[in-house]
């Protein structure tokens, strides 16, 4: 990966990167990335997405 790109990931843009490059690299860094899909806790409600770091 080109350096600016890494600065950009690095800096919290993630345009321009697919999630698969994404995790690849967070693995090549030694990281596990957990992939977690479940139903929202209220009925008819759209549901929202999240992303943690532990």
């Amino acid at each position: 990966m080109p350096q600016p790109k890494l600065s950009q990931l690095l800096h919290g843009s993630f345009r321009g990167i697919s999630e698969a490059k994404m995790i690849a690299c967070l693995n090549s860094l030694g990281s596990d990335v957990d992939i977690v899909i479940h139903k929202t806790h209220q009925d008819f409600s759209k549901g929202h997405t999240q992303v943690s770091f532990a």
